[in-house]
């Protein structure tokens, strides 16, 4: 029985034995490099990439994202740049600009359009005694006169006219019956004027109030103002959101069951009425600061008013719990990972666990939530605005100008329809682009 072990041992064995047996048969050359051509034709394996490289490969395969990215950079550029290259300011009141549409007549047109107007929109401003005489003078020209009974009742026609239209005709009625059609871009008749004599001017491309500021600078420094105002908002949810929900989900037990009961607390408060609250309680303390002194920080409180500072102060409040709560839901899956018992068997602190550790193997939540955060903290912004709590006068955002236009909806609609649609366009790009940012940074996507 050994002996017939020990031949199915060495005959399991033979085949190791024959391989090294045949190292003596190899060729003389079998040890020297690899010439070029043969490592060419070596199977390459895929270079391996980062974490970041892998989110922006993704990233660019979603096509609404890189789209939305795109608008959001364009409208970025026409709110920081723009008002750099437009030579009026948000507040710069033009003279004769009062209403200027959009568009204009040349000065020929509108001179005909004018003449027109006055051709048709003749009124009855005549005295009744004027009228009798210019009654009487076209009866002289026909060699005619009038009798006493004639001259009354024009008389009593003239009392009754007096100051009533006859006919009223628009100016837009009166180039449609001249056939004259309106060019791009609004002028007033001096910059028409200016331009005759071949100066550049620079065009109102969106009109101009009521007042006579230019609605397109106003309209960029009021989606600079909304979209500052959402990236402040969103490093203040960072902040407090990613340190609460950190230490909550880290130390866990009684700390963790005390902290979300007051994140659960914090849920049940009204937003809207805590900033209402603080823009009325706060308003009288910052106007006495504001008279306390001329420094650097009474001009900035007086840049961004009270309005604006309280709700900064309600982000700083409120708006983080979600953000807290998102932080810990991933910190307790973490915290049971190899790696931290590592960290705290080797000493290290739990401070140091959570920033060196924890808080960055959850950037990709962190980075998702906070960019969701930009469009809704822009709509809270421009919802107070359009209720008169927003930015202070002469300072303008997209939501205080269409409370603004709403007055002359029915005349001058482009004056509500502009600020709405760069408003409505910069939520719905951040929104679509954060989708696909998620999408990018979650590891379990990969495609």
């Amino acid at each position: 029985m050994a002996e017939k072990k020990h031949k199915k041992v060495l005959g399991s064995l033979q085949p190791d034995i024959d391989d090294i047996l045949s190292w003596n048969d190899l060729p003389e050359n079998a040890f020297e490099p690899a010439s070029a051509q043969e490592k060419e034709s070596f199977i390459q394996d895929r270079k391996s990439v980062s974490y970041w490289k892998d989110a922006w490969r993704r990233l660019r395969r979603n096509k609404v994202a890189m789209v939305a990215m795109i608008i959001v950079i364009l409208i970025g550029l026409f709110a920081f740049i723009g008002p750099m290259i437009v030579p009026y300011t948000y507040d710069q009141v033009i003279s004769g600009a009062n209403n200027i549409h959009p568009w204009h007549y040349s000065l020929e047109d509108q001179a005909r359009i004018n003449e027109y107007m006055e051709e048709h929109n003749g009124s009855s401003n005549l005295s009744p005694e004027e009228a009798v005489e210019q009654a009487r003078a076209e009866a002289a020209e026909q060699g005619e006169t009038l009798s006493a009974v004639e001259e009354a009742k024009i008389r009593a026609t003239a009392k009754a006219n007096q100051g009533k239209s006859e006919e009223h005709v628009t100016e837009k009625e009166a180039a449609k019956a001249l056939g004259i059609k309106t060019k791009p871009f609004g002028y007033t008749d001096e910059e028409l004027q200016r331009m005759a004599d071949g100066e550049f001017v620079f065009p109102h491309v969106f009109g101009c109030d009521t007042q006579g500021r230019d609605i397109m600078v106003r309209t960029m420094i009021g989606a600079r103002v909304s979209m500052i105002v959402g990236i402040c908002c969103a490093i203040i949810v960072l902040v407090i959101g990613a340190l609460y929900g950190s230490i909550s989900g880290y130390c866990g037990g009684k700390v963790d069951a005390v902290m979300q009961r007051i994140v659960e607390i914090i849920y049940t408060i009204p937003e809207v009425l805590v900033i209402l609250l603080l823009g009325s309680t706060l308003k009288p303390i910052f106007e006495e600061f504001q008279n306390s002194g001329d420094g650097p920080l009474q001009k900035l409180v007086t840049l961004l008013g009270a309005n604006l500072i309280s709700i900064f102060i309600a982000f700083g409040l409120l708006y983080w719990v979600t953000m807290s709560r998102l932080i810990r839901g991933q910190i307790l899956q973490l915290k049971q990972q190899e790696y931290v018992t590592a960290a705290r068997a080797l000493g290290a602190e739990g401070g140091r666990i959570i920033r060196r550790h924890l808080l960055p193997n959850c950037i990709g939540q962190i980075v998702t939530t906070t960019f969701l955060q930009i469009p809704s903290a822009i709509f809270t912004e421009s919802f107070l605005s359009f209720l008169g709590m927003g930015v202070s006068a002469p300072m303008t955002s997209l939501g205080s100008m269409c409370s603004d236009a709403l007055g002359g909806l029915s005349t001058y609609p482009y004056r509500l329809f502009i600020p709405a649609a760069i408003l409505s366009l910069m939520i719905l790009c951040l929104n679509l682009f954060g989708d696909g940012l998620r999408d990018a940074l979650d590891p379990r996507l990969k495609k």
